[in-house]
């Protein structure tokens, strides 16, 4: 790669990893000077017992949960606000987030907003949270997202129909708990869907323009985990797999942290913002025609994603490991039963607005990182390949 700019690395967030970490967050809240957290959840993470659980373990260590477990699928406005308005209430002192992105996400949001005093809307945008808010611990309870060591929050304004994208350091969790056993109660198509979304992340992070050797080493580890373990998590609930997808999602979080993602991403947020359809599902539909898409400006690095993935590249030409590249992304989405299409998920066509999807495609910072130049023409063919 031509070293034109200076490249930097950050990984504030202090990671624990391991069967068993979940259990240290009392102590570790403890060591932030945390006494009262609102501990932010799902009401499906709650219905598992999870909440509950965590909840417990905090207060055996002196410190008292707050818990609000509504937050939706695609975290909201409203969410951020009511989390907020609790953790005032109640007079805590720091915030936990529980869960998948959604959660983490609407905890490090809300304390970006109580620590500044301004509506999330305001920061959209990068770098433009004032200061720190209240200190944030995040535990993961699915294998997909990395929210637990990013410092971006995707948050829907539903008045608009748009997800507010925000990043600044700022959102960095202080601590993240990444305890496999917490995905092992997931469902498999949680774990199927999730799954996929971190392996997008890896493969957009590996194959746009602000890769570099440091992260190229994280994403294509984090693929070979991901090919190697997501069929076995998802059928087989095996434990070893679910522990490498709950390692490799991480991975991917600190990678694409440094220099987002890019097509894929661009493209399927605003369907689930408009949709309703669950981000790592809409990531997997978007994936193998987004990839066939950039596939003639990184050949080399589709054909590295393919070896990784399992594909025998030995003697191929760049462009025929390439294809085997997006052929094996396509094949595993297929194996763990994701949908192939928007409208194999649910999307009315009728109510599928093309043009208004690009615009709000177009405003994403994953677009300037693609390795190929995106048009609105390009954005429209591939919203009409993907609703099927």
């Amino acid at each position: 790669m031509a070293w034109d700019s200076v490249h930097p690395f950050e990984c504030p967030t202090r990671l624990h990893y391991g069967f068993g970490a979940a259990a240290g967050v009392g102590e570790r809240l403890g060591e932030l000077g945390v006494a009262r957290a609102v501990l932010v959840s799902d009401p499906g993470v709650e219905g598992a017992g999870t909440v509950e659980r965590i909840a417990t373990s905090m207060r055996e260590a002196g410190v008292e949960p707050i818990v609000y477990a509504a937050t939706e699928a695609n975290p909201t406005t409203t969410n951020v606000e009511e989390i907020s308005a609790l953790y005032a209430e109640h007079g805590c002192d720091g915030l936990v987030g529980l869960g998948g992105g959604s959660s983490m996400d609407a905890a490090k949001a809300a304390s970006a907003v109580i620590g500044n005093g301004a509506d999330i809307r305001e920061y959209r945008g990068r770098d433009l949270v004032p200061a720190a808010g209240p200190p944030v611990v995040c535990l993961p309870t699915t294998c997909g997202t990395g929210a637990e060591v990013t410092f971006v929050v995707v948050i829907t304004d539903p008045s608009a129909h748009f997800k507010v994208v925000c990043v600044s350091r700022y959102f960095a969790a202080r601590v993240a708990l990444v305890d496999p056993e917490l995905v092992l109660t997931a469902p498999p198509h949680v774990i199927a869907a999730t799954g996929a979304d971190a392996l997008a992340h890896a493969i957009e992070s590996y194959v746009n323009v602000g890769s570099d050797p440091l992260l190229d080493s994280i994403n294509i580890a984090a693929i070979r985990m991901i090919g190697a373990n997501l069929r076995r998590a998802v059928y087989d609930r095996d434990r070893e797999a679910v522990g490498q997808l709950s390692l490799a999602s991480t991975m991917t979080g600190i990678a694409f942290n440094m220099n987002a993602n890019a097509i894929v991403h661009a493209a399927s947020t605003p369907v689930t913002a408009h949709h309703g359809v669950p981000h790592g599902v809409a990531n997997a539909i978007f994936m193998p025609a987004g990839l066939d898409f950039l596939r003639p400006a990184c050949e080399p690095k589709l054909g590295e994603i393919a070896a990784a993935l399992g594909e025998d590249v030995e003697g191929l030409e760049a462009g025929e490991a390439a294809v085997l590249g997006v052929d094996a992304v396509r094949r595993l989405l297929r194996d763990v039963e994701l949908p192939a299409t928007l409208r194999e998920w649910g999307v009315d066509p009728e109510a599928f607005d093309i043009p208004t999807l690009v615009e709000d495609a177009m405003k994403s910072r994953n677009i300037t990182t693609n390795p190929r130049e995106v048009t609105r023409d390009d954005l429209a063919e591939l919203y009409r390949v993907v609703l099927g």
